[in-house]
């Protein structure tokens, strides 16, 4: 059983920088995995029900594939289309079970919510699904403010348990409900790094929206370049947030001894924000492959 480290808070904004130096290493080739998942994405909805259920129960499959692929990036070598068949060829079953679990987790959260709000949830729901909708934006009643936020407060735990858990299948041959157990452990003892994550994703949109707001008072030219603006962003923030999967797992499970800083210290020594595993044991399992980036990366 892999064992976590505990990492300091500024680790979390760490991972996201890690994610834009693999991006930036290989930007063509990331733009063609954005693109072919948008079109999985599309074709998916074009199903209706069944698309994005099958959509949901695979993402973890992909999420292996994108993980692989970051990690030949981070070793120097190629991304190549054999990194995306191998969550079909290894472990898929295990993948697929928690892609499942996530889908029935969030259908129960919104059970909760529904039982909570009422029919104003659903409606709520189907308001934003469809925005823009002739019908308007549905009246916020107090019941669905509390059932908003008891949604999230049940979501975060769901979301921090399937972080870690496709990565911890394939890379360490763990079963879908442990890998599930492990990783939301893992996250709640780091849960200051995941915050600072999080937070700097919400900063990165918020700054960027208030850039936009500025781009739309130029004259003429304001919501072009608007538009130009925002397709940029996603271009760089949609592969950045899917590496970063793949840099914290590797930041929180790869063996200490392995590990290879990212930067200096105040002192010069390497290693810097990197502690303690949470049980006093190192993690991984003793097959590394030499990084430039995060470290000592997980091999199989």
């Amino acid at each position: 059983m892999p064992q976590p480290r505990v990492l300091r808070a500024l680790r979390g904004a760490q991972w996201l920088v890690n994610a834009y130096v693999i991006f930036r290493r290989s930007t063509g080739a990331w733009m063609l995995v954005l693109l072919g998942l948008l079109a999985a994405m599309v074709v998916s909805s074009l199903l209706q029900v069944v698309g994005p259920l099958v959509f949901g129960l695979l993402f973890p499959v992909f999420s292996v594939g994108i993980a692989l692929a970051a990690q030949a990036v981070d070793r120097g070598e190629p991304i190549v289309p054999t990194h995306f068949a191998s969550g079909f060829l290894s472990s898929t079953g295990d993948l697929v079970a928690i892609g499942g679990i996530y889908l029935v987790g969030q259908l129960m959260i919104v059970g909760v919510m529904m039982a909570i709000g009422g029919t104003g949830v659903a409606q709520g729901m189907a308001a934003g699904a469809a925005a823009g909708a002739a019908s308007g934006p549905v009246p916020v009643t107090g019941a669905m403010a509390v059932a908003g936020l008891v949604g999230l407060v049940l979501l975060v735990p769901l979301l921090l348990a399937s972080w870690f858990a496709p990565l911890l299948v394939y890379f360490h041959g763990q079963k879908a409900f442990p890998s599930l157990l492990v990783s939301l452990g893992a996250a709640v003892r780091n849960w200051r790094a995941f915050l600072v994550c999080f937070v700097s994703l919400l900063l990165a949109m918020i700054l960027a929206r208030l850039l936009v707001s500025v781009l739309l008072l130029l004259p003429a030219i304001g919501p072009l370049l608007g538009m130009v603006f925002v397709g940029a962003l996603i271009a760089v923030m949609a592969p950045v947030g899917l590496i970063a999967f793949y840099t914290s797992y590797v930041d929180v499970f790869e063996p200490v001894e392995d590990a290879v800083s990212d930067a200096p210290d105040d002192d010069g020594d390497a290693g810097e924000g990197r502690e303690q595993p949470a049980s006093g044991e190192t993690a991984g399992h003793g097959e590394t492959a030499s990084t430039g980036t995060t470290g000592e990366g997980p091999g199989r």
